[in-house]
Protein backbone atom coordinates (compact mmCIF):
# COMPACT_ATOMS: atom_id res chain seq x y z
CA UNK A 1 0.00 0.00 0.00
CA UNK A 2 1.37 3.87 -1.49
CA UNK A 3 0.83 6.76 1.09
CA UNK A 4 1.84 10.37 0.31
CA UNK A 5 2.90 12.41 3.31
CA UNK A 6 4.09 15.85 3.50
CA UNK A 7 6.82 16.58 5.35
CA UNK A 8 8.46 20.13 6.37
CA UNK A 9 6.94 21.18 3.02
CA UNK A 10 7.89 18.19 0.93
CA UNK A 11 6.05 15.57 -0.08
CA UNK A 12 6.79 12.09 0.20
CA UNK A 13 5.53 8.28 -0.90
CA UNK A 14 5.98 5.71 1.55
CA UNK A 15 5.29 2.31 0.71
CA UNK A 16 3.47 0.08 3.62
CA UNK A 17 3.90 -3.56 3.82
CA UNK A 18 1.70 -5.69 5.80
CA UNK A 19 3.23 -8.76 6.97
CA UNK A 20 1.75 -12.08 6.11
CA UNK A 21 1.25 -14.56 8.53
CA UNK A 22 2.46 -17.55 6.85
CA UNK A 23 0.52 -20.92 8.55
CA UNK A 24 3.13 -23.44 9.15
CA UNK A 25 3.52 -26.12 6.35
CA UNK A 26 2.57 -29.17 9.19
CA UNK A 27 -0.85 -26.86 9.47
CA UNK A 28 -1.52 -26.25 5.71
CA UNK A 29 -0.56 -30.13 4.53
CA UNK A 30 -2.94 -31.35 7.92
CA UNK A 31 -5.67 -28.75 6.55
CA UNK A 32 -4.97 -29.25 3.02
CA UNK A 33 -5.97 -33.15 2.46
CA UNK A 34 -5.53 -32.75 -1.72
CA UNK A 35 -2.56 -30.24 -1.99
CA UNK A 36 -1.68 -28.68 -4.89
CA UNK A 37 1.44 -26.30 -5.45
CA UNK A 38 1.31 -22.84 -7.19
CA UNK A 39 5.15 -21.76 -7.76
CA UNK A 40 5.37 -18.01 -8.44
CA UNK A 41 1.64 -17.34 -8.67
CA UNK A 42 1.81 -13.73 -9.29
CA UNK A 43 -0.56 -10.59 -8.47
CA UNK A 44 -3.60 -12.06 -10.43
CA UNK A 45 -3.82 -15.28 -8.89
CA UNK A 46 -6.95 -16.23 -6.99
CA UNK A 47 -6.74 -19.51 -5.60
CA UNK A 48 -9.77 -21.74 -6.99
CA UNK A 49 -9.87 -23.82 -3.97
CA UNK A 50 -8.20 -23.93 -0.22
CA UNK A 51 -6.01 -27.14 -1.55
CA UNK A 52 -3.66 -24.20 -3.41
CA UNK A 53 -0.38 -23.50 -1.64
CA UNK A 54 1.43 -20.85 -2.93
CA UNK A 55 5.45 -20.85 -3.08
CA UNK A 56 6.49 -17.53 -3.35
CA UNK A 57 9.88 -14.80 -2.36
CA UNK A 58 6.81 -12.04 -1.90
CA UNK A 59 5.46 -12.67 1.46
CA UNK A 60 2.35 -11.30 0.52
CA UNK A 61 1.56 -13.70 -2.08
CA UNK A 62 3.04 -16.96 -0.44
CA UNK A 63 1.73 -19.76 2.35
CA UNK A 64 5.51 -21.36 1.49
CA UNK A 65 8.12 -18.02 1.55
CA UNK A 66 11.33 -19.00 -0.60
CA UNK A 67 14.01 -17.62 -2.08
CA UNK A 68 15.52 -19.51 -4.31
CA UNK A 69 18.96 -18.15 -4.52
CA UNK A 70 19.03 -20.46 -1.18
CA UNK A 71 17.03 -23.02 -1.81
CA UNK A 72 17.80 -26.69 -0.18
CA UNK A 73 14.70 -28.19 -0.02
CA UNK A 74 10.78 -27.84 -0.48
CA UNK A 75 9.28 -28.15 3.61
CA UNK A 76 7.31 -30.89 2.44
CA UNK A 77 6.98 -34.74 2.91
CA UNK A 78 7.91 -37.38 -0.03
CA UNK A 79 4.28 -37.96 -2.09
CA UNK A 80 2.37 -35.15 -0.55
CA UNK A 81 0.89 -33.14 -3.54
CA UNK A 82 -1.57 -34.00 -6.25
CA UNK A 83 -0.28 -31.44 -8.87
CA UNK A 84 2.81 -28.64 -9.10
CA UNK A 85 1.92 -25.63 -11.40
CA UNK A 86 4.22 -22.71 -12.52
CA UNK A 87 4.44 -20.25 -14.97
CA UNK A 88 6.45 -18.43 -16.13
CA UNK A 89 9.30 -18.70 -13.26
CA UNK A 90 11.62 -21.37 -13.29
CA UNK A 91 13.49 -19.27 -15.36
CA UNK A 92 14.14 -16.81 -12.69
CA UNK A 93 15.81 -20.08 -10.58
CA UNK A 94 19.58 -19.97 -11.37
CA UNK A 95 20.70 -23.18 -13.49
CA UNK A 96 22.59 -24.42 -10.37
CA UNK A 97 18.93 -24.48 -8.20
CA UNK A 98 16.76 -25.24 -10.94
CA UNK A 99 17.88 -29.15 -10.84
CA UNK A 100 17.57 -29.09 -6.91
CA UNK A 101 13.95 -28.15 -7.80
CA UNK A 102 12.66 -30.10 -9.93
CA UNK A 103 14.31 -33.22 -7.91
CA UNK A 104 12.46 -31.63 -5.13
CA UNK A 105 8.92 -31.60 -6.86
CA UNK A 106 9.01 -35.26 -8.09
CA UNK A 107 9.92 -36.23 -4.52
CA UNK A 108 6.41 -34.41 -3.20
CA UNK A 109 4.27 -35.49 -6.10
CA UNK A 110 2.03 -38.20 -5.39
CA UNK A 111 2.66 -40.93 -7.84
CA UNK A 112 0.37 -39.70 -11.63
CA UNK A 113 0.49 -36.59 -9.85
CA UNK A 114 0.78 -33.69 -12.52
CA UNK A 115 3.47 -31.39 -13.29
CA UNK A 116 2.66 -28.66 -15.55
CA UNK A 117 5.65 -25.66 -16.52
CA UNK A 118 5.15 -22.58 -18.54
CA UNK A 119 8.20 -21.65 -19.47
CA UNK A 120 9.27 -18.67 -22.30
CA UNK A 121 9.82 -20.37 -26.10
CA UNK A 122 13.45 -19.31 -26.42
CA UNK A 123 13.38 -21.76 -29.89
CA UNK A 124 10.48 -18.83 -31.12
CA UNK A 125 12.98 -16.03 -29.85
CA UNK A 126 15.70 -17.29 -31.51
CA UNK A 127 14.15 -17.84 -34.76
CA UNK A 128 12.83 -14.22 -34.53
CA UNK A 129 15.86 -12.70 -34.13
CA UNK A 130 17.62 -15.14 -37.07
CA UNK A 131 14.53 -14.09 -39.48
CA UNK A 132 14.98 -10.45 -38.22
CA UNK A 133 11.49 -9.72 -36.98
CA UNK A 134 11.73 -6.44 -35.90
CA UNK A 135 7.62 -6.78 -35.43
CA UNK A 136 8.11 -9.56 -32.65
CA UNK A 137 5.70 -8.68 -30.41
CA UNK A 138 7.82 -10.15 -27.05
CA UNK A 139 11.04 -8.06 -29.01
CA UNK A 140 8.80 -4.88 -29.58
CA UNK A 141 7.87 -5.00 -25.79
CA UNK A 142 11.35 -5.36 -24.57
CA UNK A 143 12.27 -2.39 -27.09
CA UNK A 144 9.56 -0.05 -25.64
CA UNK A 145 10.75 -1.31 -22.02
CA UNK A 146 13.89 -0.61 -22.45
CA UNK A 147 13.87 3.13 -23.66
CA UNK A 148 11.43 4.09 -21.15
CA UNK A 149 13.08 1.96 -17.84
CA UNK A 150 16.99 1.89 -18.87
CA UNK A 151 17.05 4.90 -21.94
CA UNK A 152 18.55 1.99 -23.39
CA UNK A 153 17.31 1.85 -27.16
CA UNK A 154 17.54 -2.19 -27.98
CA UNK A 155 19.25 -3.81 -30.88
CA UNK A 156 17.47 -6.99 -32.04
CA UNK A 157 20.21 -9.04 -30.09
CA UNK A 158 19.59 -7.18 -26.68
CA UNK A 159 15.78 -8.19 -27.23
CA UNK A 160 16.50 -11.94 -27.72
CA UNK A 161 19.22 -11.88 -24.58
CA UNK A 162 16.56 -10.98 -22.41
CA UNK A 163 14.68 -14.85 -22.89
CA UNK A 164 18.61 -15.98 -21.17
CA UNK A 165 19.43 -12.94 -18.44
CA UNK A 166 17.54 -9.94 -17.93
CA UNK A 167 17.15 -7.81 -14.85
CA UNK A 168 14.91 -7.64 -11.68
CA UNK A 169 11.81 -5.97 -11.61
CA UNK A 170 11.64 -6.97 -7.79
CA UNK A 171 14.51 -4.73 -6.04
CA UNK A 172 12.96 -3.99 -2.64
CA UNK A 173 12.69 -8.27 -2.55
CA UNK A 174 15.63 -9.08 -4.41
CA UNK A 175 18.37 -6.42 -4.42
CA UNK A 176 19.40 -3.92 -7.53
CA UNK A 177 21.87 -5.72 -9.18
CA UNK A 178 20.01 -9.04 -9.18
CA UNK A 179 18.43 -10.65 -12.24
CA UNK A 180 14.67 -12.11 -13.29
CA UNK A 181 15.72 -14.42 -16.26
CA UNK A 182 18.79 -16.58 -15.43
CA UNK A 183 17.83 -20.02 -17.59
CA UNK A 184 16.37 -21.17 -20.48
CA UNK A 185 15.34 -24.32 -22.46
CA UNK A 186 14.10 -25.80 -25.63
CA UNK A 187 11.94 -28.92 -24.98
CA UNK A 188 14.84 -31.62 -25.53
CA UNK A 189 16.55 -30.08 -23.04
CA UNK A 190 13.52 -29.19 -20.07
CA UNK A 191 12.73 -32.74 -20.91
CA UNK A 192 16.31 -34.05 -20.42
CA UNK A 193 16.39 -32.04 -17.02
CA UNK A 194 12.83 -33.26 -16.07
CA UNK A 195 14.47 -37.00 -16.75
CA UNK A 196 17.54 -36.68 -14.57
CA UNK A 197 14.84 -35.04 -11.92
CA UNK A 198 13.30 -39.01 -11.58
CA UNK A 199 10.54 -38.64 -14.15
CA UNK A 200 10.12 -41.38 -16.90
CA UNK A 201 11.02 -39.87 -20.59
CA UNK A 202 7.80 -41.40 -21.77
CA UNK A 203 5.42 -39.40 -19.97
CA UNK A 204 7.01 -35.91 -20.54
CA UNK A 205 4.66 -34.17 -23.20
CA UNK A 206 4.70 -30.94 -25.14
CA UNK A 207 1.55 -29.63 -24.28
CA UNK A 208 -0.50 -26.03 -25.43
CA UNK A 209 -2.07 -23.51 -24.03
CA UNK A 210 -5.07 -25.14 -21.96
CA UNK A 211 -4.39 -28.04 -23.34
CA UNK A 212 -3.57 -30.58 -20.28
CA UNK A 213 -3.83 -34.26 -19.10
CA UNK A 214 -5.94 -33.06 -15.94
CA UNK A 215 -8.77 -30.64 -14.88
CA UNK A 216 -6.06 -29.39 -11.91
CA UNK A 217 -5.23 -26.33 -14.28
CA UNK A 218 -8.31 -25.44 -15.57
CA UNK A 219 -7.92 -21.59 -14.36
CA UNK A 220 -4.90 -21.00 -17.30
CA UNK A 221 -5.97 -18.36 -19.17
CA UNK A 222 -9.01 -17.27 -16.69
CA UNK A 223 -7.33 -14.39 -15.19
CA UNK A 224 -4.07 -12.15 -16.74
CA UNK A 225 -1.09 -14.56 -17.06
CA UNK A 226 2.20 -14.68 -19.44
CA UNK A 227 0.66 -18.31 -19.91
CA UNK A 228 -2.15 -16.29 -22.27
CA UNK A 229 0.96 -15.37 -24.56
CA UNK A 230 0.69 -18.76 -26.40
CA UNK A 231 2.99 -16.85 -29.22
CA UNK A 232 5.78 -17.51 -27.14
CA UNK A 233 5.35 -19.98 -24.59
CA UNK A 234 6.33 -23.12 -24.18
CA UNK A 235 3.84 -25.57 -22.05
CA UNK A 236 5.10 -29.13 -20.90
CA UNK A 237 3.62 -31.93 -18.61
CA UNK A 238 5.63 -34.28 -16.87
CA UNK A 239 3.99 -37.39 -14.74
CA UNK A 240 5.35 -38.89 -11.66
Amino acid sequence: MKKKICFLGIELQISIKRKKKNLSINKLLNVVENAKLNFGPGPNWIKPSSEWINIDVDPDRADIVINFRDFKHLPLRDDSIECVYGSHVFEHISIFKTPIVFKEVFRVLKKNGVFRLVLPDVEKSINEYINSNEDFLLFKRRKDRALLNYKKKYTLFECLKEDFLSPNGQIDLLGKDSLAHQNAWDFQSIKLDLVRAGFDIDKIKRMGFKATQTNHFSFEGAYESEANEDYRSLYIEAIK
